[in-house]
């Protein structure tokens, strides 16, 4: 079974619904922050508090999902919650970078690596993670006691599912190019892996750095994206300064939604849907208004 969403599914909905109020704000300035906005009795704190609301409702939506799973008596697995953590990094680490596409290539100090290529190695680090790990299960699953490593790059770029053409030419664009070719690895690493059983994890797959569970391995996903999200964050602030109020209240919001993401993972697709179907179209609403009120502040004839 898939462990990621389907297309049209409510959780695709619902965080198109979010990367959309984050793309028409995350254009704003800081003093947009203060146009008026109010939600019931809150009418002091404006659009920033329509941002901080909607965190909040966001993060709370990924409790519902973790509670209406439990008392359904299908807790996620430790695979799975492994994962999630790599969803949650995922979403922060695009939420750092999505500040920089003017300056990609910028190096941020002499001897230190500008953004693309930091973006350029975290993927293919992704990929070699699941290819170490797809690796070492397929010979496990088939039979084989002592699995050996990749024996050629045919066989590594079979196990990644990539061709290098599609993936040079993404990495060769823009920032949203870079995004959309790691979103495609990251859900082939959680189709690919999120079924992996609790022997599965404790067996070892080889590597470079000899034999090591494959519950070490997951969690390299989320350890590396956060080492280099570090890295990014130092890149941008280089070249681009520091990050206004309105991106950070944005990074906010990325992380609660992959905590959504996460909860959701390998969920019941009609427990998702009960709990994120009814916001899709309160998110929708709130951006057109948070978006006039920007609007409205800036030119108030």
């Amino acid at each position: 079974m898939s462990q990621t969403p389907a297309p049209g599914s409510s959780l695709e909905t619902f965080t198109a619904a979010v990367e959309t109020m984050d793309r028409r704000l995350r254009v704003i300035d800081d003093r947009s922050l203060e146009a008026f906005w109010a939600w019931e009795a809150y009418d002091e704190e404006g659009v920033r508090f329509g941002l901080l609301r909607t965190t909040e409702e966001v993060a709370d939506a990924a409790i519902e999902i973790a509670g209406r799973r439990a008392d359904a008596g299908a807790a996620p697995s430790r695979t799975q919650r492994i994962l999630g953590r790599y969803l949650v990094a995922w979403r922060e680490l695009w939420s750092t970078a999505d500040r920089a596409d003017a300056v990609i290539d910028a190096a941020p100090a002499e001897e230190e690596w500008p953004l693309r290529t930091i973006l350029d190695h975290l993927v293919e680090a992704d990929l070699g993670f699941l290819v170490t790990i797809r690796n070492g299960l397929t010979q496990r699953r088939a039979g084989v006691a002592a699995p050996t490593q990749i024996k050629s790059d045919e066989a590594w770029m079979a196990l990644a599912e990539v061709k290098e053409d599609p993936w040079r030419a993404a990495f060769a664009g823009s920032l949203d190019d870079m995004r959309a070719f790691h979103r495609l690895a990251r859900d082939r690493i959680l189709d690919r892996l999120a079924g992996m059983t609790d022997l599965e994890l404790a067996e070892t797959s080889p590597f470079w750095d000899g034999e090591h569970p494959n519950r070490f391995r997951l969690g390299r996903f989320e350890s590396h994206v956060r080492q280099h999200t570090i890295q990014t964050e130092k890149a941008v602030q280089a070249t681009v300064g520091a990050p206004r109020e309105v991106e950070r209240l944005l990074r906010l919001l990325a992380r609660a939604t992959g905590d959504v993401e996460a909860a959701a993972l390998g969920a019941d697709p009609e427990i998702v849907a009960g709990v994120l179907a009814p916001m899709v179209a309160v998110f929708e609403t709130r951006t057109d208004e948070l978006v006039r009120a920007t609007e409205a502040l800036a030119d108030p004839g």
